[in-house]
Order: C-alpha cells, then structure tokens, then sequence
C-alpha cells in the first residue's frame, strides 16, 4: 500500500478520528501525511484553522454517537462554527490533507473527546450526600422515585437518569426507595460490595455501610429482586428482608421485621457494636473511638427513636453489656466493659 487511493485514506482517517487504526494501519496514514511539501500551509490562518478543528470535533462527535448505545456517552456535542462565506474549491488531496491536519490537531490539543483510549466515553454521574447530624434527607429522583438517606449516607446515579436506564449505586449509608412505576427501565440499586436489587415499582430499603461486613434488603410492597455478582440471591416480598454477609458470600433472610427508620425510630436487632457506631455517627455527628477486641463479641438489640438523646442511648448500651464510656467535645470513647 505504498500509493494508497483515496477511498483507502478517507477510511484511514476516519479509523483515526474514532481511535481504532491498527499499527500497520497508521504507519500507512504517517507515511502518507509525510509526504506532503514540507513549506505548505494546511490552513490560511488561525481563524481557519479553529474552524476545522471545531468542525472535525462535531463530525467525529456525531460519528461516535451514531455507533454506540444512547446510554454510553454524555448527551454534550461541541458547537458548529459557522462559515462567513462559501470555501474556494480546493484539491482534492488539499483537502485530504486538510482534513489529516485537522484530526491531528484535534488530537494533539485533547479535543475534550476520549479517542485515544477507543471509543467509550465514561458516563457522568450525580451524587448525592446526606449530611451526618442533620434531619432525614429527601429527594425527589428524575423519574419520579421518591428517596429517603439517613444522615450521613452517600449516593450516586447517571445524570441521563430514567432515560436510557434507572440505576442508583449506594456509596455509604442507608436508603429507602419508593420507586415509581417504569417498565421500560427496571430500577437497581446496586452496592460498592456488588449486591444488586432489581425492582419495577415497590418500596424498600438498603442498608450498605462502608467497612461493615454485611449488606441488608428489606421490603416494604411489591417485590425485589436480590442478587450478589455470581448469582440471584432471591425474591422479596412485603415484610422480608436478606441480610447478606460479604465475608462468607451467605444470605440469611428474615420475615416480619419493622423498619420504620424515616419516621424517625430506628429498631436495631442483633446487631455488632460497629454498626452502633456508625448510626451514632451519622445521627449525633459524634466520633465514636472504641477498641472492637472489647465490643466484638457483643451484639445489641434496641431501638432508638427521634426524641432519643446521645447520653440516652449510651446509658442503654450501658445496661445492656456493662460498656463504660466518656462523653465530651463531640466524642464519645468506649473505656472498657464491666462484668
């Protein structure tokens, strides 16, 4: 291919603009721009030359687009400027090489389009955080769903949310979906730890802490389908949870469990001292410092509801293991255990 015609280069440039040119194929495009005249202009100025190249960004845009999936890439195409007047008939090869000019421009300057790395463009997220010590966080999803955060729980979704798909990735924390009916788009909530709920319209919860060992799905209508990354886990209905442990990759479920948590009252059953930790974190904002050699082998069943004070529910984990604390400046310290 040492004289390639020009059907041949136009197809080279195009692999090169969409990131795709083998290394036998792009030896061919760099042999073929090299053998332009070394003292030609590819541009009549600057002006000319920020046209091309914010012509050629539209042009390979739109070329992207049109071969990947609508959810893969971010709804954003680059401006069209907009000729004062009718270009001069050019050459043929002026213009290939105009062109090849153009793209290696685009590419050298970044272009704002991911070519060089093949032709995914990472999507776009928004992310949500509730803040720790504050009122229960609610919001109002893109498709309708309704959305409860206790404090201090973090979460994401695409920004093209409830348009080419729900999905909803929990980062920390707990939250309650009350999902709006959509069968076009089924609604997932997935955790960093790969646990996966699948619904079309029902109301349930999802509790994900970062750095506890467990996962836990509870239903409150219709039905959810739980999965971890190998396999579906099961069905929930009305009044079932799967609490599911990360270290064993086991589910255990439960049936007829209240979870009332966003109206304020939060019932904790057989639960470690870790997870008491973080909800009093998220609660009170306090720093809870505990050494868990001592607090491992407990486990506390209380609830905890909206006019329960910090000192209140220390003076119940008091009762029900003997923990001794101190409570000051926005801290809370476990010093030991008593028998």
């Amino acid at each position: 291919m040492s004289h390639p015609d020009q059907n041949t280069i136009d197809l080279l440039l195009e692999k090169h603009a969409l990131g795709t040119l083998t290394r036998e194929e792009s030896a061919v495009l760099e042999k073929w721009y090299a053998a332009f005249p070394a003292g030609s202009q590819a541009f009549e100025d600057a002006s000319e030359r920020h046209q091309t190249r914010e012509s050629m960004k539209t042009d390979i845009f739109r070329a992207i687009q049109a071969e990947m999936p609508a959810a893969s890439y971010q709804a954003v195409e680059p401006a069209v400027v907009a000729a004062d007047h009718v270009p001069e008939k050019r050459p043929v090869r002026y213009m290939y090489w105009r062109a090849a000019a153009a793209i290696l421009l685009l590419l050298a300057t970044g272009g704002g389009i991911y070519l060089l790395k093949g032709r995914s463009v990472p999507p776009s997220y928004t992310e949500v955080t509730a803040p720790a010590g504050k009122n229960l966080f609610y919001l109002q999803l893109p498709d309708g769903s309704a959305l409860w955060m206790e404090p201090g729980s973090k979460l994401r979704y695409d920004s093209h949310f409830g348009k080419t798909s729900r999905d909803v990735q929990i980062i920390d924390g707990l939250a309650h979906f009350a999902v709006a009916p959509g069968a076009s788009h089924p609604f997932i909530v997935s955790t960093t730890a790969g646990i996966q709920a699948k619904v079309l319209g029902t109301e349930f919860s999802v509790k994900a802490y970062n750095g506890l060992p467990n996962v836990t799905i509870h239903v409150e209508s219709g039905a959810v389908q739980v999965s971890d990354s190998t396999q579906v886990l099961g069905v929930l209905k009305a009044g079932q949870q799967i609490e599911y442990q990360l270290g064993t990759h086991t589910a255990i479920r439960n049936e007829g469990i209240e979870d009332n948590w966003r109206q304020g009252s939060l019932t904790l059953q057989n639960v470690t001292f870790a997870e008491v930790a973080r909800i009093l974190h998220n609660r009170y904002q306090v720093e809870v410092l505990y050494d868990s050699a001592i607090v491992s082998p407990y486990r506390f069943n209380l609830r905890i509801d909206s006019k329960t004070t910090l000192e209140e529910v220390m003076e119940m984990l008091k009762d029900l293991s003997g923990m001794t604390y101190t409570l000051s400046n926005g801290q809370v310290k476990i010093t030991g255990v008593q028998q």
